[in-house]
């Protein structure tokens, strides 16, 4: 683990841009959409931000820390889309389609942070929050009065079989000429009635 350094902010070159803690990870997340976890160096991002490596320190702990700040705002940024989403649709058939639909809208258009939202969050306090958010969300759209057993077996086929499907679908596994929209239009369809379970 790299050495904790206190922060001094000091005060920037004429013409130069003021790094914060809050900079520095706008710039690490941009860095990761672009390049992804795999080829994410520190680095890489002290250079991005014209910077020296160990300068980074002044506002990161380490890699962990930037991974974990990544987790915690894609977790806050599909929250508040499935949240926005679910307000706006009235009916159970159009609130369950936005859902699924916003779900996987996300992780295509975040490849790269997607797979930090299927990680569990119950060991951390703060994303725990973030995670216990969107499990409400879903169980509001799919009318689940108590998080039971049932209802827990029933979330954990609903996030199997939607993280198939967009694992499936970005690994370009669905090559026969049918329509995947229409596939997944089916996979709505069966959720609204019921059928799946």
């Amino acid at each position: 683990m790299a050495k904790k350094l206190k922060h001094k902010p000091g005060r920037p070159k004429k013409g130069q841009t003021q790094i914060t803690r809050e900079f520095v990870l706008d710039a690490a997340w941009d860095l990761i959409m672009e390049l992804g976890f795999s080829e994410f160096r520190l680095a890489g991002l002290a250079e991005n931000l014209g910077i020296r490596t160990p300068s980074l320190y002044n506002h990161i702990q380490d890699l962990e820390d930037v991974r974990r700040e990544m987790k915690r705002r894609s977790l806050r940024i599909l929250g508040d889309r499935l949240a926005l989403k679910s307000k706006n649709t009235n009916q159970t058939s159009e609130r369950i389609f936005e859902f699924l639909n916003t779900y996987r809208s996300f992780a295509k258009n975040h490849p790269h942070m997607y797979p930090l939202t299927i990680e569990s969050t119950e060991s951390d306090p703060e994303l725990k929050i973030l995670g216990d958010r969107i499990l409400t969300i879903c169980m509001e759209v799919f009318r689940f009065q108590n998080l039971d057993e049932t209802a827990v077996h029933r979330i954990r086929i609903l996030r199997s079989l939607l993280h198939g499907f967009i694992v499936l679908e970005e690994a370009g596994g669905f090559g026969r000429k049918e329509s995947v929209e229409e596939s997944f239009k089916k996979i709505t369809e069966s959720l609204e009635s019921g059928r799946l379970w």
